[in-house]
């Protein structure tokens, strides 16, 4: 998985993508067309110190990382920390990562029959 850099890329998954909110995350994903997922994270200075911040995306790369092992979605993904991530541990972030790809896939599963029906 690489890394969503540029502001330009960020404002289109905010603007074009779909997004799920949890206890301790807000994610977004939007389709691109490379042959490679890319993520961006977001921990803002609200939710504590650098060497909190540093800690909680290094987290946050892990949880998902291990969801898409091994699968290509072709996605731009978005995660936003909230406060209450502070309190998360690997698994609260691998769950809440789970279910949003679940319903993503799904999403994505029903755009594809209803074009082709």
């Amino acid at each position: 998985m690489r890394s969503l850099t540029k502001r330009r890329d960020f404002e289109l998954v905010f603007k074009e993508g779909v997004s799920s909110a949890s206890k301790y995350l807000v994610m977004y994903a939007k389709p691109n067309e490379l042959s490679f997922n890319r993520l961006g994270l977001s921990v803002s200075k609200k939710v504590g110190k650098a060497v909190t911040r540093n800690r909680i995306k290094r987290l946050l790369r892990e949880a998902m990382r291990k969801p898409l092992q091994g699968v290509t979605l072709n996605y731009d993904f978005i995660i936003v920390a909230r406060r209450s991530s502070v309190e998360g541990k690997l698994d609260d972030f691998i769950q809440d990562i789970k279910r949003f790809l679940s319903k993503l896939y799904c999403e994505k599963n029903s755009y594809i029959t209803d074009k082709t029906i």
